[in-house]
C-alpha cells in the first residue's frame, strides 16, 4: 500500500472524502484550526489536496466526484513517502487536528543556561517564547530579576 495525493475541485475536499470513503479508499486529510474574526474554523491543512492510500487500483480516483486529478509521476501516481505522512500525523493532537506551532522546548519556570553571549554562566529561568525563534528568560542582575530576550538556539537545559 502506498500514499498518493489527489487534487480536489475548489472547496470540495469534504465531497471528495465522502466519495473516497464510499469507494473503500483509505484517505487522510490533515486539518487545523484557523482563527478569523474571533471564530475558529476547522480547515484543510493543504487546501484542495487529500492523501489516499492505494494498493494497485487507482484509476477510479480520476472519476471520483470532488476529485480534480491524481498527482502523477511518469505513468503512475506519484508516491508520497510514509515518513511524510507520519511527520504530519506526529504534530496532531488527540482529536486529530494538526498543531501549527511546535511545542515549546522548555516549560515556563524551567532552569536553562546560555550557550553564548554575556549571559553565559548566569542561572536563567525560561519565561516563554517572545516571537519566532526568540525566547524570554529571567536573569538575576544587580539584585533584581530582569527579562532578557535571546535566540532560541542560544539556550539549553541547565
Amino acid at each position: 500500500m502506498a500514499w498518493i495525493a489527489v487534487m480536489t475541485r475548489p472547496n470540495q475536499e469534504m465531497i471528495a472524502c465522502a466519495n473516497l470513503q464510499r469507494q473503500g479508499y483509505a484517505y487522510y486529510m490533515p486539518k487545523f484550526w484557523h482563527r478569523h474574526a474571533g471564530k475558529a474554523i476547522l480547515k484543510p491543512l493543504f487546501p484542495r489536496y487529500i492523501f489516499v492510500n492505494i494498493d494497485q487500483t487507482w484509476h477510479s480516483l480520476k472519476s471520483t466526484r470532488g476529485v480534480s486529478y491524481v498527482l502523477m509521476g511518469r505513468d503512475r501516481p506519484q508516491v508520497i513517502p510514509q515518513s511524510i505522512i507520519d511527520s504530519i500525523k506526529a504534530r496532531e493532537d488527540a482529536k486529530g487536528v494538526f498543531q501549527m506551532a511546535e511545542p515549546e522546548k522548555f516549560k515556563k519556570g524551567e532552569k536553562v543556561k546560555a550557550t553564548e553571549g554575556p549571559l553565559v554562566g548566569l542561572p536563567l529561568i525560561y519565561d516563554g517564547m517572545s516571537g519566532t525563534e526568540r525566547v524570554k528568560v529571567l536573569a538575576e542582575m544587580l539584585g533584581r530579576t530582569v527579562v532578557v530576550e535571546l535566540g532560541e538556539s542560544q539556550i539549553i537545559a541547565a
